[in-house]
């Protein structure tokens, strides 16, 4: 990636704007890339496919949680890997 230096604020965001126009057609590549390298780095949460019907909100956190807790323990042994 090129290191760009700029003279002011209002340069910089001049630059940016150009860069994230519409009609630009890297901006779609760009945004693909973005998501690519975040799903790379992170596991997926498993939670069961469907609808889900809870009594309270309290039933319906433990269960996000449980799955959460899952993916954080994941990441956490991915990463204490020798």
């Amino acid at each position: 990636m090129p290191v760009r230096k700029f003279r002011s604020i209002e340069e910089m965001n001049a630059f940016d704007n150009q860069q994230m126009r519409r009609d630009d057609p890297n901006l779609i590549r760009r945004i693909q890339s973005h998501w690519d390298t975040w799903r790379d780095l992170l596991p997926p949460l498993n939670i069961p496919k469907g609808v889900h019907k809870f009594r309270n909100i309290e039933e319906m956190n433990a269960f996000k949680e449980r799955y959460v807790n899952e993916r954080i323990a994941r990441i956490r042994a991915e990463r204490v890997k020798p």
